[in-house]
């Protein structure tokens, strides 16, 4: 999916977001790829430490909160970067949370 508009993670400029189905299982009634869209717009000009690394793939978990139109929610997104050319973010799930990672 093309991004509204670029950002910028971990000093990369990303224009891309392929969304996996994951979420799609456990989290359909409150979860959309807009949704999604909108945590992965709010990792623009961040940078992240990777909470894994399998091969040249790096994996991360990012709390983030929304503000909506009830109250703020914060959510869970597990992302990666995947080789040497990443303008490309992977989401592999996300839900909502109710506390954040430490």
């Amino acid at each position: 999916i093309l991004l509204p508009q670029p950002i910028t993670v971990n000093n990369h400029r990303i224009t891309h977001v392929i969304i996996g189905r994951h979420y799609l299982e456990k989290h359909s009634r409150y979860m959309n790829d807009g949704i999604v869209l909108n945590l992965v717009m709010a990792l623009d000009d961040k940078l992240f430490a990777p909470d894994s690394i399998t091969g040249n793939v790096k994996y991360f978990v990012s709390d983030i909160q929304l503000k909506g139109i009830e109250k703020s929610r914060t959510y869970r997104l597990v992302w990666l970067f995947e080789g040497d050319f990443l303008e490309i973010v992977g989401v592999i799930n996300a839900f909502r949370t109710k506390r954040k990672k430490k």
